[in-house]
Formats: structure tokens, C-alpha cells, sequence
């Protein structure tokens, strides 16, 4: 009795220390879907004093553990105005995917307010909400958020994160999309394995900005190559210990997603995104460019070619982590806009110029720009770095011939589709993460664009 008295105890000592230190992600919501993210941790992060910003002294340190993982179940119950209207059973995190689950959401009512509670046995509880899309056919205003490159090391705040999350907050985005680096695992703390690769996410989002932001927004997590394992990885790559295939299969333990990264989005009439996947089924980068060398895999170009020809939106957007249109700066050849990956980017550039109402966005660029192909006549846009703190490694400069903008600043990129006069009208603008504007007392707008339907 003693002993069985003893093991009662140690269980709810276990289960008093249990949290939701990285609290949840709203990923991949659709007009009748969405998963929910969360973790299950050993009380809530703990942030020290150590993580200065000499990143000299980060290099030869490991990732802080601000935020280890417990065992335990979890439990999601969903509110329509106040009513419950889904509650799932007990769940454990799974142990061997860093104490995370995933809650899948189906049959959910298009262009509706849905209310999150996330419970653990212990009795702590998270909040969060979201709205699903309209339907297909519906016509409704549409405004989403896009950013790139963020670090630890780069967070203005090291203990509560980027302050364009709080600002973003501020203007009430439908989604977010994250175009990859979301975090560098060979830069500032350094992450050469699966676990130190584990606890820079964990950090990432256990602060509170970042957080919260998760909580609130629809996002869809993209991810490039510092996040996928080292600068520029390919499948050869590895990085101390921590493989390609590791890097692959920890992107889609920390983030809600489905099978595959590469997906689309709908939201109304007027708009429908293609968020593409460039590291899982690229060739290796030092490969000869020829026909058969390719980033984005043979299945996803025929299913990225297809869908959009078949596409009834007023307005599309391919959505990448790397240029397709650059130009690039100098030293880079891992992307579409590169030689090294040239008939590749060829092929590309063509079909977008087939298309009506096709625009290319993309990250993984530390600078924000909007550029015209001289000989295509096609159209992108780089949402540039979070910050200005992130503003590592330089940039082309401006060329008349290729840009329309371009700006050595950090931020994010708002893209606003809406109806004038019933004409679909599609307006990009570049937000500045520091600068704010002497009137509004708003976020500086670097640069401002209107697209116009062409019918």
C-alpha cells in the first residue's frame, strides 16, 4: 500500500508541474478545417539572463532549455458563441515528437468565430480563437500578413520576442504565412542535433510575443533551409548530427501541418495562395542545372501548374520561401533566380507569364523589394526580413531595370484583396518594424502597391 501510495504521489507531483509553455498553434485553416498545435511542458519557460547578445559567446553554447517537454494528456474542447460545439477526448502528447499533438478539426462552418480551450489533467488551461474562410464563391475583403527570416539572437526583447508579432496583432489579419527561417539552427545557439534542434524551437516560441501571436492569427508555417538544418541544405546536408531527414521530420512536428508542406489557400473569391515546398524535393545544389535538376520535385510542378490554370480566384500568389524573379545578391546559387537552378527557374518564369493575375511573393531575402522580370514581364515581391536587427548579409543593389522598390529594411508585408466599384483590387504594403509614421503614430508604410484585375 505504501508503495502504490508513494507511485499516486510522484503521478500528481508529475501532473501539478505540467504547462503549455509554447502554448498553441491555429495552422491550416480552411472554410471547414483547421489543426491545433500544442506542447505539453515542465512548468512555464524559463527564460535566464544568459542570453546576451554576443553572438561570438552564443556560438559556443547549446540552446538553452527554456521550455522541456512532460509527459501527460491534453484535451481541446471548441465554442461557437459560447456553445460548445466539439470536445475531444484525453490525448497523450507524444513523447517521441517532443511532447506535442495535434488536434485535426473537421466539419467546421465556413466564415465563422471559433473559441479554443486547451486543457491538462492538472487543471492549467489555454485560450485561443480563430475564424474559418468564406467558402469559395463568397465575396469578402481579405488581408493577410507575410514575413520572413526570424532568430533568437534577432529578437528585439530576448525575453518576450519580435515586436512586428505585437504589431501585427494591431490589424486584425484573416492569416499569417511564415515563409521559412523561422528559426537558424547554425546560428546564434547553435542546434546540431535533433534534441538542441528541438529546444531552439521550443525557445523560439515560448516567448511571449511570438506566442501569443500563434494563439490568435490562422497561420501557415513554411520552412527554408537554416530551418530545415544548415545555410543553403540540400539532402546531402548535414550538420553535426542533425541529418536532412531530421530537419524534415521536425518542421512537421512543430508546426500543424498535413502530410504535405506544399498546400494551398482559399479564402473567398477574390484570392487563392500556393505555398510551395523548396528543400524536401530538391536536387543536390552543386548538381550540373540541366532538365532534370529540380527544387521543386516533378509532383509538385504538376500539381502547382495545374491548380492554378484551374483556379477561378480574381487574384493568385505563388508564395516561396527563395526568388523566382530576384535578382538575387551576389554569392547565392540555391534558388530559382540562380544559375545553378536556372532551366528550372526558366520553366517557371514562362508559365507565370501565361497566367492572368499571377504574382510571385517570396522570403528567405533580407531586404524588402518588388521587382519586374526585363524580359517577362512578371511580377515579385520580397516581404523582407522581421527587422532590422535581422538584416544580416547584405543585398543587391537597386537596378532600375529589375526594381520597382527596394528598401534595406525589416518588417512585414501586408497583402489586402477588396472590391472597388466591384472590381477585384489586390494592395501590397511593406510595413516597417521600428520606423512609425509622425501622423497615425502607426507603423511606417516603406512602400505601397495596387494590383488591378485583369478580367
Amino acid at each position: 500500500m505504501r508503495i502504490v501510495f508513494l507511485i499516486v504521489l510522484f503521478t500528481q507531483s508529475l501532473l501539478a508541474d505540467a504547462d503549455f509553455a509554447n502554448g498553441m498553434k491555429i495552422g491550416e485553416v480552411s472554410d471547414a478545417s483547421a489543426i491545433i498545435w500544442t506542447r505539453l511542458t515542465d512548468g512555464p519557460a524559463r527564460f535566464t539572463t544568459t542570453a546576451a547578445q554576443d553572438s561570438t559567446r552564443q556560438n559556443k553554447m547549446r540552446p538553452p532549455q527554456v521550455a522541456p517537454g512532460i509527459a501527460g494528456e491534453v484535451r481541446l474542447t471548441l465554442y461557437n458563441n459560447q456553445q460548445q460545439v466539439y470536445q475531444s477526448s484525453w490525448v497523450e502528447v507524444d513523447t517521441k515528437r517532443d511532447f506535442t499533438h495535434q488536434f485535426k478539426l473537421q466539419d467546421l462552418e465556413a466564415r465563422t468565430h471559433y473559441n479554443i480551450l486547451i486543457e491538462a489533467k492538472n487543471g492549467v488551461k489555454i485560450k485561443g480563437s480563430f475564424t474559418t474562410a468564406p467558402k469559395a464563391d463568397k465575396i469578402q475583403s481579405v488581408e493577410c500578413a507575410i514575413v520572413t527570416c526570424q532568430a533568437v539572437r534577432s529578437a528585439e526583447d530576448h525575453r518576450q520576442g519580435h515586436s512586428v508579432y505585437k504589431q501585427m496583432l494591431q490589424h486584425n489579419f484573416d492569416f499569417f504565412i511564415h515563409t521559412g527561417d523561422i528559426l537558424y539552427y547554425d546560428k546564434g545557439y547553435l542546434a546540431k542535433n535533433r534534441e538542441d534542434a528541438r529546444r531552439k524551437w521550443n525557445h523560439t516560441f515560448a516567448l511571449p510575443l511570438n506566442r501569443d501571436f500563434s494563439m490568435q492569427v490562422p497561420s501557415f508555417f513554411m520552412k527554408d533551409d537554416h530551418d530545415t538544418v544548415a545555410n543553403d541544405s540540400d539532402p546531402n546536408t548535414v550538420y553535426g548530427n542533425l541529418t536532412f531527414t531530421q530537419g524534415i521530420e521536425i518542421f512537421k512536428e512543430q508546426v500543424p501541418v498535413d502530410e504535405h508542406t506544399y498546400r494551398r489557400v482559399r479564402w473567398g473569391k477574390d484570392i487563392e495562395i500556393w505555398i510551395t515546398e523548396n528543400r524536401d524535393y530538391r536536387s543536390i545544389n552543386k548538381m550540373p542545372d540541366g532538365p532534370s535538376k529540380t527544387i521543386l520535385g516533378e509532383k509538385q510542378k504538376s500539381w502547382l501548374k495545374k491548380t492554378i490554370a484551374e483556379s477561378d480566384a480574381s487574384f493568385k500568389f505563388i508564395v516561396t520561401p527563395g526568388p523566382i524573379i530576384g535578382p538575387d545578391k551576389k554569392g547565392k546559387n540555391d534558388n530559382h533566380a540562380n544559375p545553378g537552378f536556372f532551366h528550372e527557374g526558366e520553366e517557371l518564369r514562362k508559365f507565370i507569364a501565361s497566367q492572368k493575375n499571377l504574382y510571385v511573393i517570396c522570403g528567405d531575402r533580407h531586404w524588402q523589394y518588388a521587382s519586374t522580370h526585363p524580359k517577362y514581364k512578371i511580377r515579385e515581391f520580397g516581404c523582407g526580413p522581421i527587422n532590422g536587427q535581422h538584416m544580416f548579409g547584405g543585398h543587391p543593389k537597386m537596378d532600375p531595370e529589375w526594381h520597382e522598390f527596394l528598401n534595406a529594411r525589416g518588417g512585414f508585408l501586408s497583402v489586402k484583396v477588396e472590391r472597388k466599384n466591384n472590381t477585384p483590387q489586390a494592395i501590397l504594403s511593406w510595413y516597417d518594424a521600428e520606423l512609425k509614421d509622425d501622423k497615425s503614430g502607426k507603423q511606417k508604410i516603406n512602400n505601397q502597391i495596387n494590383l488591378q484585375y485583369i478580367p
